[in-house]
């Protein structure tokens, strides 16, 4: 289902929860923003900041021709047990200048180029023509994506290794020429490395270059509390099914639409603090219309956000506590129910990739997104606690339902 170049699914129960979301998270490898929101209650933040890790990244300048260089070397010490991603930043003291060439390595150990046509002219590298629309536009400006096996020894032969090492240092003399430095503003974070540990694998790629060291940074929650605002009483449903294989019977399914869009939209509004939500809002309906879904009472709803570089061990570790702690904390303990929203690194090559995709392999390729166009890249789960009623028998009263919705840009082929 999709409205807005949304995709919608729903499900009930902590089975359907272990075995679709499990791994969601793993799919989407670099994470600028996550936003937990949920109606007020003291003990699942306290819960919150027990349970949780506070996500840490290292910044800094580095070569990209060094990184390839060590290559093998570098993930047998490090990468192979720490899962260290790499993601170049905006230029500037900064990071604030953007760009047109970018690149990442992510968990499977694949480098991946998003580069402008001179750039990718000046390569002599093969890449995948970056174009999407009809007619004239989908030729595109001549951007390329090119995807490189950096870790895996059987990858590919030793000449054509050869042939992509010496491309990428012509390609930093000519920065250096361009821009008086061949070095690389880049974000790193790793799976499973303590901050010291990080740093000390950084410091092999560094140690011949002059630069500042590696700046380690600790995301911490951001939290505001939204009072007397109109908070939904959230009941999930199963999507409906058209009765009839012609389909023909469909106005049920498209009033479960509507109120899942409600949901999402009131999700939205209160992860920006809108005004619209407040239950004294007396906004001239001429100049703003809103009418949050039905049934709601009026509360006070928390929201934490995390802004940074943020990997994918860390979200899943929330989406687990958020199944966690619906199901197993008593009631008064619990909220009604809870949503994140979480928003991709949008200048990334790479924002999805497949659970099928193997490390250090390019045969599954992820798709094929303009990164220069700020394309959105987000998903939001709402989940609840377990609802009693009569849809609902003794076993899956135990468990929680949730819904979530995925919002890609039309410069990004995932969902079409």
């Amino acid at each position: 289902m999709t409205f807005d170049h949304r995709r919608v699914e729903i499900f009930t129960g902590l089975d359907f929860l272990d075995s679709k979301l499990q791994n969601e998270a793993h799919c989407h490898p670099f994470t600028q923003q996550i936003d937990l929101l949920f109606p007020s209650n003291a003990s699942s933040e306290t819960a919150l900041a027990t349970s949780l890790k506070v996500p840490r990244y290292a910044k800094g300048k580095i070569s990209l021709s060094k990184i390839f260089t060590e290559g093998v070397n570098f993930v047998e010490k490090y990468s192979t047990r720490s899962g260290i991603s790499f993601l170049s930043a905006g230029s500037g003291p900064k990071f604030s200048q953007k760009e047109e060439d970018v690149w990442c390595i992510d968990y499977r150990g694949v480098l991946t180029l998003s580069v402008c046509k001179d750039t990718y002219n000046g390569l002599g590298l093969v890449g995948k023509r970056v174009a999407f629309g009809k007619g004239k536009s989908k030729q595109g400006d001549g951007r390329h994506v090119i995807s490189i096996p950096i870790y895996a020894k059987d990858a590919e032969s030793v000449k054509i290794r050869t042939q992509r090492e010496a491309a990428l240092k012509r390609w930093e003399e000519r920065r250096a020429q361009e821009i008086g430095s061949p070095l690389w503003n880049v974000l790193a974070f790793s799976e499973s490395m303590s901050p010291e540990e990080l740093d000390t694998a950084l410091q092999v790629l560094v140690k011949d270059q002059v630069a500042a060291p590696f700046e380690i940074v600790s995301v911490r929650y951001q939290k505001a509390v939204l009072e007397d605002v109109h908070v939904p009483v959230v009941r999930l449903t199963p999507r409906p099914r058209p009765q009839n294989k012609l389909g023909l019977d469909q106005q049920e399914e498209e009033d479960w639409c509507e109120t899942m869009e409600g949901l999402f939209e009131w999700v939205g509004m209160a992860g920006l603090g809108a005004t619209r939500l407040k239950a004294n809002d007396r906004v001239d309906p001429f100049v703003a219309v809103y009418q949050p879904p039905s049934p709601t009472r009026v509360g006070s709803v928390t929201h934490l956000q995390w802004s940074g570089f943020i990997g994918p061990s860390f979200v899943q570790s929330l989406v687990e506590f958020i199944s966690h702690h619906l199901v197993q904390s008593l009631q008064p303990d619990r909220p009604d129910f809870l949503s994140i929203s979480s928003h991709a690194c949008t200048w990334a090559p790479v924002s999805y990739i497949s659970l099928k995709a193997q490390t250090g392999r390019t045969d599954v390729r992820p798709p094929l997104r303009d990164s220069t166009r700020d394309v959105e890249d987000s998903w939001c789960l709402i989940a609840t606690a377990p609802q009693h009623g009569a849809s609902l028998d003794v076993h899956n009263a135990k468990k929680c339902a949730w819904v979530m919705a995925e919002s890609v840009g039309k410069h990004d082929s995932r969902l079409g």
